[in-house]
């Protein structure tokens, strides 16, 4: 998932949690626009804080990853030279 979707999905949902908040109270749903905008500000940031945390925990894992293949590959070759002795 990119930025640019995480971060204006995030944000969409805000606004649509800002109207359903104002449609519960039973309070006209576009009589400050500013919620609206501050609404949006605070989930498209939650979505930015959530994109950058799934690359890095993406990119720890390809780390891992290397690094087990490496000891596997290892393994093998220790297992390899004793099966010959």
């Amino acid at each position: 998932m990119s930025v640019l979707t995480s971060v204006s999905g995030f944000a969409a949902f805000g606004v649509l949690v800002r109207t359903y908040a104002l449609g519960i109270q039973k309070r006209p749903i576009f009589s400050n626009p500013s919620t609206h905008v501050v609404a949006a500000a605070v989930f498209g940031g939650a979505g930015y804080f959530f994109s950058q945390a799934i690359d890095r925990q993406n990119s720890l894992i390809e780390g891992k990853k290397d690094l087990l293949l490496k000891n596997r590959e290892r393994a093998e070759e220790i297992a390899k030279q004793q099966a010959a002795l």
